[in-house]
């Protein structure tokens, strides 16, 4: 799993699902007819000529950027512009997804045929491709995904922040045994039976050969070092990511110019993260036609576009303020497709901040209910995203459309209402005293503010957003202002997306527990086998906030290992009732490049999807 934000989101993006998106090959120029579509405008057949060389210039997002190149990644740093828009162009996980708009796994471009399950699901054969390379001439084979799991295991051990993709008692703990039963094949024992959608699509999809060969040194210039026992596989890992830290030597470290991927990091700027990969010439894969792939940052969505409109830029992100020039965009030589991704932004909350009393007064369902009542969904989907979004309540949403989403998120679970909101927390013991909702009740009774709210406790907090996306920022603005006639306060403060997650995140920043209260970073698209595990049960590595529901956990495991896929859609019903967090609009990712530039449709249709194949790209004439 992975963090990301674009104008719109945050994503974990290693798990994918079975059901395919439907594709938007009709082009839509109003946002009024494009409200609830699953797509925005079109993507042109690929151009039969092709010209050899060039540059292709891609806008990152402001704030988002990639912060660490080792690619068992801390959850502080996993974020998609970290992961799949940058290692995985250098290291290919082993299954690679999508398939185009379709969220299946693309065996072509994978490293190995889709594994075999066999007793009671606990045992896996991954039989690999045995054409792949290492940049060195190694062949990337099974003692690259033991080494791997091995380094992933030590990771974990010495702490759980260390890898985002972890949750206590799941891969790699879960691993009993990981054997290369021939040169190319692993056989993966593991320790429990596990629904057969959760073990592909949430686990084995998080295998990625690392070079065992080159990488199996615990200091630079080192000898080998057997990686098989724990005590030298953490030797190995704290050496690899204590590299990593190092951004100013990406580009010099040999460690890392050793890939399997289709591209190789030429330049580096640890100040921007702006930086620049160069075709790998070793890669076994379909070779680069293009001569550099440049990543480009930016200190506002403002400057990204600008850049993009006035041809500085290849392909770029449009930010929700200039949704409505899209039309004009088009005109000016560019191709235009957008879609929404499968998942949900959302608003967290920190349930363990124990500043003023936030901790007991955040754990009441009611005043999350009346929280979620001053969530304008429909505003925030006309206002801020001019029609390119859909309401979504809950975490597995109805547009794009899925066999899990629940009823209840089919509409507002808790409808926008400052009266509703106002209403609730009068009838728990809350009145408004200058203009400030104040705990006049304390107790526990049906009537009183809840366990642990001392009399004159006020509803005010503080919401921290992501200050490099216009479209967070509106709709926090908004959040702030609805909850303000409501008695409640709301101050709003502006970081970055990389420091968001750096330094407001229970799990990975746990000295910081009691310095946010709520906050904004964008949210997640995930797999479609969309259980929470990880996101909202007790100690997930993605549970920013530290929800913890026994309900919610129960469920939650029931998906995770239960025979009946249908366990998820009773999971999402109740996360969405019971609010971890305050569900916003989900929006479409809306990518622009110059009609100079093509490649196959399904190489653009997954970029909105957070997969990026620009080796496929090319120049035409």
């Amino acid at each position: 799993m992975t963090f990301a934000r674009t104008a719109t989101k945050m994503a974990v993006l290693a798990a994918v699902g079975v059901t395919a998106l439907a594709a938007c090959a009709k082009s839509s120029t109003s946002a009024a007819n494009h409200a609830g579509a699953s797509g925005y405008g079109s993507i042109p057949a690929p151009a039969a000529k092709k010209v050899s060389g060039g540059t292709v210039t891609f806008g990152m997002p402001a704030g988002s950027t990639p912060t660490y190149i080792f690619p068992i990644v801390p959850g502080a740093n996993s974020s998609v512009y970290t992961i799949s828009f940058f290692q995985d162009l250098m290291w290919k996980p082993l299954y690679w997804t999508p398939v185009g708009h379709s969220l299946n796994i693309n065996y072509p471009l994978s490293l190995a045929s889709a594994p075999k399950f066999s007793n009671n699901n606990k045992t896996v054969v991954i039989n690999m491709k045995t054409n792949y390379k290492w940049s060195n001439g190694a062949p990337v084979d099974a003692q690259d995904l033991v080494f791997m799991i091995d380094l992933a295991k030590a990771a974990v051990k010495l702490s759980a922040a260390n890898y985002g993709n972890f949750s206590p008692g799941f891969f790699p703990q879960n691993v009993a045994s990981a054997t290369a039963t021939g040169k190319y094949q692993l056989t993966m024992q593991f320790t429990k039976s596990y629904n057969p959608g959760y073990l592909l699509y949430d686990q084995v999809l998080l295998l990625q050969p690392l070079p065992s060969t080159s990488w199996n040194i615990d200091a630079a210039g080192g000898k080998p070092v057997n990686y098989n026992t724990l005590a030298n596989a953490e030797k190995i890992y704290t050496y690899l990511n204590g590299q990593s830290t190092k951004l100013a030597t990406y580009a010099t470290n040999p460690l890392w110019q050793v890939v399997d991927g289709p591209f190789k990091l030429a330049a580096f700027d640890p100040s921007t993260d702006s930086n620049t990969l160069v075709p790998n010439p070793n890669y076994s894969g379909t070779k680069a036609t293009i001569s550099k792939f440049e990543e480009v940052a930016y200190t506002s969505d403002a400057a990204e576009y600008n850049a993009l409109r006035t041809g500085q830029l290849t392909v770029g992100l449009i930010p929700s303020t200039d949704y409505p020039q899209i039309p004009t965009l088009a005109k000016q030589g560019f191709n235009v497709f957008g879609e929404a991704d499968f998942g949900w932004d959302y608003l967290v909350f920190n349930f363990k901040d124990k500043t003023n009393n936030w901790d007991k007064i955040i754990g009441q369902l009611y005043v999350r209910q009346a929280l979620a009542h001053l969530v304008d969904e429909s505003g925030y989907v006309t206002g801020v995203f001019h029609g390119y979004a859909a309401a979504a309540d809950g975490p597995v949403p109805p547009v794009p459309p899925s066999p899990f989403t629940p009823a209840n998120a089919l509409h507002p679970v808790y409808a926008f209402s400052v009266s509703a909101a106002k209403s609730l927390l009068a009838s728990h013991g809350w009145k408004e005293v200058n203009g400030v909702q104040t705990c006049e009740t304390p107790g526990t009774g049906s009537a009183d503010c809840g366990a642990g709210i001392p009399k004159g406790a006020t509803l005010a907090f503080t919401l921290v957003y992501n200050n490099g996306s216009p479209a967070i920022q509106q709709e926090d603005t908004a959040f702030a202002s609805d909850a303000n006639q409501a008695g409640v306060k709301v101050s709003l403060v502006g970081k970055s997306f990389n420091f968001i997650l750096s330094n407001y995140y229970d799990l990975a920043a746990p000295a910081n527990i009691n310095k946010w209260a709520a906050e904004d970073f964008g949210g997640f698209s995930t797999s479609l086998y969309p259980t929470t595990n990880f996101i909202f049960n007790t100690g997930g590595s993605f549970n920013i906030g530290d929800y913890s529901n026994p309900t919610a956990d129960k469920l939650i495991n029931n998906s995770v290992y239960g025979p009946n896929e249908s366990a998820v859609k009773t999971e999402a019903g109740f996360i969405a009732d019971n609010l971890p967090a305050l569900f916003q609009p989900d929006s479409d990712h809306v990518y622009a490049w110059k009609n100079t530039l093509s490649g196959p449709q399904s190489s653009f249709w997954e970029v909105p999807q957070f997969s990026m194949n620009p080796e496929l790209w090319y120049f035409t004439k």
